[in-house]
């Protein structure tokens, strides 16, 4: 919105008036667009989150297996020479 300065005589209230009702509209438009940026962004980081998280999980779930698999060797060795 251009700056008008009000002199008496030199404004049309009614342009005015519609020139400030076009500006509360883009402004409006624009605090949408933001939100739903907002709401994207928002979205993709709970989504990473859960994406690392499960990473981790695969991680940890992978190592106990493994430490399992260990473990059962160890037993059957030491079973066997019993």
């Amino acid at each position: 919105m251009r700056c008008t300065f009000l002199y008496p005589g030199m404004v049309d209230p009614a342009q005015l008036l519609l020139s400030l009702e076009e500006e509360i509209g883009n402004l409006k438009e624009e605090a949408f667009s933001r939100k739903d940026i907002l709401e994207k962004v928002e979205k993709w980081m709970t989504f990473r989150e859960e994406e690392n998280w499960l990473e981790e999980y695969s991680k940890v779930r992978h190592l106990m297996r493994g430490i399992c698999i260990v473990c059962m060797k160890w037993h059957r060795t030491n079973f066997v020479m019993m």
